[in-house]
């Protein structure tokens, strides 16, 4: 069961897109998955929409799940029906007991190959996509929790972890998601023997130069052309 996502959750300031417009093999082979997801290829994928994560099982072998974008706590008996979270600010996790434990327990990975963020003023805004300069898909680090129906139903969902922005995205926004761009940050991460604050220091900004800034047109109307190059 999934709850009906509402059109207020798009209205978000900071990365409320993102796309996956690689091949399932792409990110099979990106993040050691035993099979590729069954997961199309998006250009826009919203807050509110289920959405791929990266999990550590318990056998220690990576798997694809599906979570729904926006955190729903534990203890919620329903759903909220205007705005979830769907971002988390690394700098404030271990404070908030919503997020605590799952810094702890539940670390997950959101792959991508793209963000978006937006400049200017309502009704005239200007879509940025940023990506790796050689296209390639990465991860966004993110929590994961499991919420409970009274009729028995589960959902999972999830929220992507955010940091300041860097050199590259500076200049739209303040802030950015957290990148984790080699293989030993995403082995760190997902791995539940590392200790949450040691799990913390693997969130801060990408290195400048890390992401290109292209032109994304209005990619709400329409799937994001490869736009000009900044």
């Amino acid at each position: 069961m999934w709850p009906s996502p509402s059109s207020r959750i798009i209205e978000w300031i900071m990365c409320g897109l993102y796309r996956l417009s690689v091949t399932p093999a792409a990110v099979k082979a990106a993040f050691g998955l035993p099979e590729a997801p069954d997961f199309p290829p998006r250009g826009i994928i919203r807050p509110g929409e289920p959405v791929g994560v990266v999990r550590r099982a318990a056998d220690g072998a990576r798997r694809w799940r599906l979570a729904l974008w926006g955190l729903i706590p534990q203890w919620m008996k329903e759903p909220p029906k205007g705005r979830r979270i769907i971002n988390a600010r690394a700098e404030t996790l271990l404070e908030r007991p919503s997020f605590r434990g799952l810094v702890r327990h539940r670390r997950c990975l959101f792959p991508a190959d793209g963000f978006y963020e937006w400049t200017g003023e309502r009704g005239h805004k200007k879509a940025w996509l940023f990506a790796r300069p050689d296209g390639g898909v990465f991860a966004m680090a993110g929590l994961w929790d499991r919420w409970l129906g009274a009729d028995g139903s589960e959902v999972d969902t999830a929220v992507i972890i955010t940091v300041d922005a860097n050199a590259d995205v500076a200049a739209v926004h303040d802030r950015m998601p957290a990148l984790l761009l080699d293989a030993d940050a995403v082995r760190r991460w997902l791995d539940p023997a590392v200790p949450a604050r040691e799990a913390m220091t693997l969130l801060k900004p990408a290195p400048g130069g890390s992401l290109k800034t292209l032109d994304a047109g209005n990619p709400l109307k329409r799937p994001p052309a490869q736009g000009r190059l900044l």
